[in-house]
């Protein structure tokens, strides 16, 4: 019997802004290959080098980088910095993509936070938990928004990875309460899995994000963390450098572990310390594994996001600036951690089966 062909063609478009949007497109790309879709990738940086090593018989193609930097403590002044440089970006991929398009006959986008990626001939899918983007004062909130929104509604569906109802939201003020008309929400997207697994570490440190300060805080763990006698590894989060393991002040560090080496790590270990980013919560929601959040310095989503599940007793939280290992590993072991229930409530495959039958 003849093998039928793939009905649809996806071009997947993660941003490279850390490992966050890359992750959590894992989830999709294996629901669509699991409904035997014919998928392709376009990206950049350290979320290209991780997709390829997650997917490697899949086709990739490269886009042009945001290179996104946090240098200071002031969202605004990061960004607007910034600003002329991601805008020429957006141009740019966006005829990137029109080549890929026309040259691989895709029928529909899936773009993670890439204003860029977007054909007049195909469906066009924005990805994204930041409807609303928090900003220091409510006047540049709402500027912010128009922007957002604006560009977002180039895109025929906006697709949120998170739960529909407020009250169980992961991403709180950050996913509700907008006037978009195309929104689809799809639940947790994570591509972690829980089971049982013998604790081995006192703390495991995941490292993310963009430069500098992905390096900063790796430099204050390794500095605080001898004094502590505890069985530690870090994790640094480098996509494209090789994943042999070494050890500094017997300490284990790898520079980057596939999804099935880092899922078992991570629920080996007592404590977690990472970032606050979305894909990482929506990940220690799966896992159902404790964690002391540190905030990407400047970085007003995951601010947000460590301060609303800290008021919520869930997960401690600590500024970069003030972390101190011996005070915060004691008090981060005390949080809850996020209920049992979230991890298992997703659309996702219906949404895609859906989508697949348009």
């Amino acid at each position: 019997m003849p093998v039928l062909s793939p009905s649809k063609r996806f071009l997947l478009t993660p941003l490279d802004w850390g490992l966050g949007h890359a992750t959590r497109c894992i989830p999709i790309i294996r629901a669509l290959l699991a409904e035997k879709q014919m998928v392709y990738i376009a990206t950049d940086g350290g979320a290209l080098q991780l997709l390829k090593a997650e997917f490697p018989t899949l086709r990739f193609f490269e886009l042009p980088s945001y290179r996104i930097k946090y240098r200071w403590e002031n969202m605004v002044f990061n960004m607007a910095l910034q600003m002329p440089h991601i805008l020429r970006t957006i141009w740019q991929e966006h005829r990137a993509i029109q080549k890929i398009v026309e040259s691989e006959s895709i029928d529909v986008i899936i773009s993670d936070n890439r204003f860029g990626c977007y054909h007049a001939a195909t469906q066009n899918i924005f990805l994204t938990h930041q409807l609303n983007i928090k900003a220091p004062n409510q006047l540049l909130e709402k500027v912010i928004a128009w922007g957002n929104h604006f560009w977002i509604k180039r895109f025929d569906e906006c697709w949120v990875p998170d739960f529909e109802k407020e009250a169980m939201s992961l991403a709180g003020e950050l996913s509700h309460g907008t006037t978009l008309k195309t929104l689809r929400y799809l639940g947790p997207l994570s591509r972690m899995t829980k089971y049982q697994r013998t604790l081995s570490y006192d703390l495991v440190v995941v490292l993310s994000g963009p430069e500098p300060q992905r390096t900063y805080l790796e430099k204050l763990v390794l500095q605080q963390l001898p004094a502590l006698k505890l069985s530690a590894c870090i994790v640094q989060g480098k996509a494209q450098l090789a994943k042999t393991p070494y050890f500094k002040n017997s300490i284990q560090i790898y520079p980057y572990l596939t999804s099935e080496a880092l899922n078992d790590l991570m629920l080996s270990a007592k404590l977690i310390l990472c970032r606050s980013g979305y894909s990482t919560i929506m990940d220690l929601a799966k896992l159902q594994q404790k964690a002391l959040l540190i905030p990407t310095p400047g970085q007003t989503e995951q601010e947000y996001l460590a301060n609303y599940f800290c008021e919520k007793k869930c997960f401690h939280y600590r500024k970069q600036k003030d972390l101190n290992l011996a005070e915060d590993y004691t008090a981060a072991l005390k949080f809850t951690g996020l209920s049992k229930g979230r991890e298992t409530q997703s659309q996702l495959s219906t949404i895609i089966k859906a989508l697949i039958e348009q």
